[in-house]
């Protein structure tokens, strides 16, 4: 796929659980943290792990919806 393509919503999809994934604890008080990748800029503050929370939270919400 040339670079000048836009992204299809199904491969942000998979990115997103790729971040999740590198971010994935066993800590059951919080299961996914900042501290997993290179953009992570403390314990509370990943750029990445919040775009994939709000990518996995808005797909959840229109699959309620139509549901």
């Amino acid at each position: 796929m040339p670079i000048d393509e836009p992204v299809s919503r199904v491969t942000e999809l998979f990115t997103a659980k790729r971040v999740l994934d590198a971010h994935w604890t066993d800590a059951l008080d919080s299961p996914w943290r900042a501290g997993g990748c290179l953009e992570c800029r403390g314990r509370d503050d990943c750029p990445q792990l919040e775009w994939a929370s709000a990518l996995a939270a808005e797909v959840a919400a229109i699959m309620i919806q139509k549901g």
